[in-house]
């Protein structure tokens, strides 16, 4: 048989290599015959030589498709990861203190996300380059470029009795969906970039465990398998994900697939020991702001489940638009009188039906399906459990079973087979005339929109004044376009264009308000709008209208600290400085990291012998 390496993997039952040759090109033969959908080789088969350099080739292309987002700044969540972290701006000697701590320890939620190891790669940056986001953004698409690489190796190892282009086809397909954009391009969704990395580094190294038996790969599969855990969470779904891909690779045994994933489980024990012992964050606080948690009523959590279920394929079928925020009312909620919810139940049990019945025969159509389906189950847990939204960065891990489910049905279209390593007969490249054009098309496509994504993520206004296009109805975009253009204005010198800043902010501000009545923030922001006004012109008195807001933002959102901040600004400037002392209290409860807070407390108390915890009298604001 031309370019397979003989006796690679250990061989049961044959004699001599000849007679396994023999063997093994009859079952092959016969394999195609019953079922081309089959053909993966068993453990015990040799297997086509993977190619290094064509997984180099790929990690090239991944660094090439996101080179263009190096240059750019931080944004979003990277305040609470990055700028507005204490510890990792302590560098290397933050580390212990990053083992401890929440992830959004310093946005004063508590969530109980335990994902140290990206925290510590932001320290350990921050100690060599400090605040450079370009070297976060480039360590970004090296990580990503790496997850690549890996991912075409454990494929070829997969499918190894394979052509290596599909294998190759689907990574490269992979590695240019423009779904991936917002893990790459956020500097925050280096959590996920890691865990998708050690995960799939992972599973191959089992893979090469399982056929050498050699302790040391062993240990590293175990190690990764940490790591992706200390990076997120939801990497737990490897310890499925090891059973699947081994029965996959032939080994029929459920004791023996048990036996190997029992090292996993413990492993496991280890990560939720060390979370136990160590982190601060003993009892999470669930939240329930119709915000980010759209769905969390049960009226319409698990019917919208499966709306979004709908959701999930049309944006991986046609990823256009795509956006940073799916939050409400972008994605509205649904019952079970929804058209889209019962369509998505049906969808989802059909899939999973015919998916159980194709992963028995082994099929790739049933790999495909089999990953595709386990990798959504912390997606779905999102929503069942939390009534969370929809986010991009949920479907990085299942685009991979799309994306083998992609180039099956191209090469169902075409005719093509895949299942014969190439060979110097030009019949064997007859079919691949017809299918690589139209895997060109698709990646030219694909590789099209991710290039035009990335541009969208250079800064903060270029990203919410983009989606904001898409976003009418996202109360999130509303506030972070409106939110930006008021943090102009109070730097703004030029009156003129401060004025325009402001109009601007609060004409989103008032947005979204309309889209949720009860959003706390917005009320923030608008307030702000007025106290910008009242320190830049003092003569308009807008000092009563900012009050106003304020204590609107505190009603419907009771732990906005920076309400209770600004509040005691104003109480402070207009002389109420027992009022302004008890609401620097306050705020200081609330979020005793943020130092402006602690400050102005220690002020009071040394400056004017004050630290009122009662709150005193104040006059009624009415607007």
């Amino acid at each position: 048989m031309a370019n397979i390496k003989k006796g690679l993997l250990i061989n049961r039952g044959h004699p001599d290599a000849h007679q396994r040759d023999k063997t093994d090109r009859n079952l092959h033969k016969e394999s195609n015959k019953n079922n081309k959908n089959a053909g993966l080789v068993s453990l015990t088969q040799p297997v086509c030589k993977i190619n290094y350099y064509l997984g180099f080739l790929l990690a090239l292309i991944a660094f090439l498709l996101y080179a263009n987002g190096i240059r750019h700044g931080y944004l979003l969540d990277d305040s609470a990861a990055i700028t507005d972290n204490s510890y990792v701006q302590m560098g290397i000697r933050g580390i212990p203190k990053l083992l401890t701590v929440d992830f959004w320890h310093f946005s004063t939620i508590r969530l109980g996300y335990y994902r140290p190891l990206p925290l510590i790669t932001y320290a350990i940056e921050y100690q060599f380059f400090g605040l450079s986001p370009h070297v976060s953004h480039l360590n970004n698409v090296i990580l990503f470029s790496m997850a690549v690489f890996f991912l075409f190796l454990l494929l070829s190892k997969i499918f190894a009795g394979y052509n290596q282009l599909f294998p190759f086809i689907i990574t490269i397909l992979f590695a240019a969906h423009p779904i991936h954009s917002e893990i790459v391009d956020n500097i925050k969704g280096r959590d996920e970039l890691l865990s998708f990395l050690n995960t799939v580094a992972m599973l191959y190294f089992a893979l090469k465990y399982a056929e050498s038996k050699k302790v040391e790969l062993l240990v590293f599969s175990l190690l990764l398998f940490y790591l992706a855990l200390m990076s997120k969470e939801s990497a737990i779904m490897g310890i499925l994900l090891i059973p699947f891909i081994l029965w996959y690779r032939g080994e029929k045994s459920f004791l023996t697939i048990a036996k190997s994933v029992f090292p996993y489980t413990l492993a496991l024990l280890l990560f939720f020991f060390q979370k136990n012992l160590l982190f601060e964050t003993k009892n999470v606080v669930m939240p329930t702001d119709p915000v980010n948690y759209p769905y969390i009523d049960e009226m319409v959590r698990y019917s919208s489940a499966f709306m979004l279920f709908i959701f999930f394929l049309r944006i991986l079928i046609f990823p256009h638009p795509l956006r940073y925020d799916y939050s409400y009312n972008q994605i509205p909620a649904v019952g079970w009188d929804s058209i889209w919810a019962l369509f998505g139940f049906l969808l989802f049990i059909g899939i999973l039906v015919y998916g159980i019945i194709e992963v028995k025969k082994k099929s790739r159509i049933g790999f495909a399906l089999g990953f595709f389906m386990i990798t959504l189950i912390p997606p779905f847990a999102f929503i069942f459990t939390r009534g969370g939204i929809f986010a991009e960065r949920l479907l990085f891990f299942p685009s991979l079973g799309f994306c083998v489910m992609v180039v099956l049905l191209l090469e169902k279209i075409t005719r093509s087979d895949f299942s014969h390593p190439v060979t110097t007969k030009i019949e064997t490249y007859q079919g691949y005339f017809v299918i690589m054009p139209l895997v060109l098309v698709v990646l030219a496509l694909y590789s099209f929109k991710t290039i035009d994504r990335n541009k969208a993520w250079n800064d903060n206004l270029s990203l919410y004044g983009t989606d904001i296009k898409t976003g009418k109805n996202s109360a999130q975009n509303q506030l972070h376009y409106g939110s930006h253009w008021l943090r102009l204005a109070q730097v703004e010198k030029d009156s003129v264009k401060r004025d325009q800043y402001i109009n601007t902010g609060l004409t989103a501000m008032t947005q979204a308000v309309k889209i949720l009545p009860s959003f706390g923030d917005a009320f923030f922001w608008m307030g702000f709008a007025y106290y910008i006004k009242a320190y830049a012109r003092p003569e308009i008195k807008t000092v009563d209208t900012a009050m106003y807001y304020y204590y609107n933002s505190i009603e419907r959102a009771p732990k906005q600290y920076m309400s209770y901040y600004h509040l005691a600004n104003l109480y402070e400037w207009i002389g109420q400085y027992n009022v302004a002392s008890y609401y620097y209290n306050l705020a200081h409860e609330i979020s005793p990291e943020y130092l402006p807070i602690l400050k102005k407390v220690q002020e009071m108390k040394e400056k004017r012998g004050l630290d009122v915890k009662i709150k005193p009298p104040t006059r009624t604001i009415v607007l």
